[in-house]
């Protein structure tokens, strides 16, 4: 599933999109974040990834998710929140 670039609410507003994500070496996160165009406050949704879970969900051979898939899971919960506006 492909995140667009614009996303228009039920209400009718209009979103930019935009999908990042930080690292510092200890952990990492996943940002999607709603801008509104015009007026109006951002909004956004993220997840942390820390790096030694990770690591010990590999050693355990447990199922990852990859940063696709927490991107799609994220788009869900924006797309929720955008709504509710």
């Amino acid at each position: 599933m492909a995140i667009p670039a614009y996303y228009t609410s039920r209400g009718g507003r209009v979103f930019r999109l935009k999908r990042f994500n930080e690292g510092d070496g200890e952990s990492a996160r996943y940002v999607l974040r709603g801008s509104p165009l015009g007026a109006g406050s951002a909004v956004e949704v993220s997840q942390d990834a820390q790096v030694d879970r990770v690591r010990d969900q590999i050693n355990r051979r447990m199922v990852l998710s990859t940063p696709e898939e927490v991107f799609e899971n994220l788009w869900q919960q924006l797309r929720l929140d955008l709504d509710a506006l």
